[in-house]
């Protein structure tokens, strides 16, 4: 077979950011498995607090943002909501940036593989901080959970205030 069809960037899409939230999955099963979960829980951390650094650099390249501030942080949070396959919406007032999640990927996941009961772990420890760590990268005051689609509510609802 020479050259390449060409596959619809839909299909490429769907492709690749599936592939991306199998390759976390799998990551953390088999340090589960080998390390225990604790383990495994504590090294996902630590992934997941440089990987906003690195999106944040990326979006901001991809957009052509120079700023810092909550309007930067939205498109730039935009963009990796929307590629990670969230449903969400956001509201932007003069000193804080409110953004609801009613459908999350990771979540999804979890439930998908009967893990349920790790949810509430995976909220707290990964995304709280990993959006803490976003809020730093646009030079905001940080991020507060104030509901969480893995306790049973409606949407995780983040707020992020001016730094």
């Amino acid at each position: 077979m020479s050259g390449h069809p060409d596959y619809p960037a839909a299909m490429l899409w769907e492709f690749v950011r599936r592939s991306y939230l199998a390759a976390d999955g799998l990551w953390f099963l088999r340090c589960e498995e080998e390390l225990g979960y604790g383990e495994a829980l504590r090294l996902d951390e630590l992934v997941w607090r440089t990987m906003p650094r690195l999106q944040a650099r990326r979006a901001r390249e991809l957009l052509g943002l120079d700023g810092n501030g909550l309007e930067p942080l939205l498109q730039a949070l935009g963009l990796k909501l929307t590629a990670e396959g969230h449903r969400f919406g956001a509201s932007l007032t003069d000193g804080e940036l409110c953004i609801e999640v009613t459908e999350c990927p990771w979540l999804e996941a979890i439930r998908r593989s009967g893990r349920d009961a790790i949810a509430g772990d995976i909220c707290g420890r990964i995304c709280e901080p990993e959006m803490a760590l976003w809020a730093e990268q646009f030079g905001c005051a940080g991020c507060v959970f104030t509901s969480r689609l893995s306790e049973g509510a409606p949407c995780c609802r983040l707020a992020f205030r001016k730094g």
